[in-house]
């Protein structure tokens, strides 16, 4: 059995867009990315609004075809496998979406949105049982409960929790995660990310987190996880969680850390004062993502030089299992929040 579960080779997504009353243009989502990962593996996806994440999670998950590049579930190419096969591989990757008010239905009754793909899947001898399970298995009880309550009598972090147990049913090899809890209250964020970890502990299924938030990023892929990061299509940093925030080697990730909100006033005011190393707050994304042929960060990036325009970085090991594309990675100052 290959030990890779999802693997991108050579992925880039190009869409077709049309200017406020103007003329059609080539828009790059994704640019020439490549990622395996292993089974049972934790990894967090992070990046702003727009760096293509959600595009890369549906292309791996199979819900977009990639304009150039392949996509292997299970060591099986996607573009040379027959439909039948596709159809008995699809229930090994789920997709949990952002939006639980949109992606459970919202007429049917708790019990009826469980049931219907177990009978499909497994169809067990007592439906009830198996039903109480899933509701236990994500902390919806006393399960019985819940049987004839409909989503929207839940909460958004209950809603997802039942998302969570409807992806589960079919013994799913991946998960993909697409900003589980972006629309979560915050009090309920960590139980359902620690919900997930544990999964992946106790079931060793593959979690792959979409996120904008590297809080949540960091409470999900601690203690053996990786964090990937990526800008404007491009992947450019990934590494265990512990390196990627320990000791970050790209300009962006930096900027990143340094910009996400904490609770500690004078470590607040440090990250300000640290920011405006990484990032030219003066300088905007004016720049056509097709126009720039090196870095995608270079038009913020206060260490780039001209082969940093000129000349795309590629993804290259500076320390184990760290893999950095940065041309200038070995020039960056220390980081200042080692050990912070």
């Amino acid at each position: 059995m290959p030990s890779h579960v999802i693997s991108l080779k050579n992925v880039t997504k190009i869409f077709k867009k049309r200017k406020l009353f103007g003329k059609k243009f080539l828009f790059t989502a994704l640019d020439d990315i490549t990622l395996e990962v292993p089974r049972g593996e934790r990894l967090s996806i992070i990046g702003e609004s727009g760096s293509g994440k959600t595009t890369l999670a549906r292309i791996a998950a199979g819900l977009e075809e990639p304009t150039l590049g392949k996509v292997f579930w299970l060591g099986k190419d996607l573009s040379e496998i027959s439909k039948e096969e596709f159809r008995k591989l699809r229930p090994k990757v789920q997709y949990i979406h952002q939006n639980p008010y949109t992606s459970l239905n919202h007429s049917r009754t708790i019990f009826s949105i469980l049931a219907d793909p177990l009978r499909k899947h497994k169809n067990p001898e007592n439906l009830k049982e198996e039903v109480s399970r899933l509701l236990k298995m994500v902390g919806l009880v006393p399960p019985e409960y819940f049987f004839n309550k409909y989503p929207r009598h839940l909460s958004g972090g209950g809603m997802q929790r039942l998302a969570i147990a409807r992806a589960m049913i079919p013994d799913p090899e991946v998960i993909f995660a697409d900003e589980i809890v972006s629309m979560v209250d915050t009090s309920f964020r960590a139980a359902i990310v620690e919900l997930l970890h544990e999964l992946n502990e106790k079931m060793n299924v593959t979690m792959i987190m979409i996120s904008h938030d590297i809080g949540v990023a960091r409470y999900f892929s601690h203690d053996g996880g990786r964090i990937a990061v990526l800008c404007r299509g491009a992947m450019i940093e990934i590494a265990p969680a512990e390196k990627v925030l320990g000791n970050p080697m790209h300009p962006y990730t930096r900027a990143l850390i340094l910009a996400s909100p904490v609770t500690d006033p004078e470590l607040s005011r440090k990250k300000a004062k640290f920011l405006l190393k990484y990032n030219k707050p003066e300088e905007v994304w004016e720049t056509e993502i097709a126009a720039i042929k090196g870095c995608k960060y270079a038009p913020l990036c206060p260490f780039a030089t001209e082969r940093c325009w000129k000349e795309k970085p590629r993804l290259e090991k500076v320390d184990g299992d760290h893999f950095v594309a940065c041309h200038r990675a070995k020039d960056l100052p220390e980081w200042e929040l080692r050990g912070a």
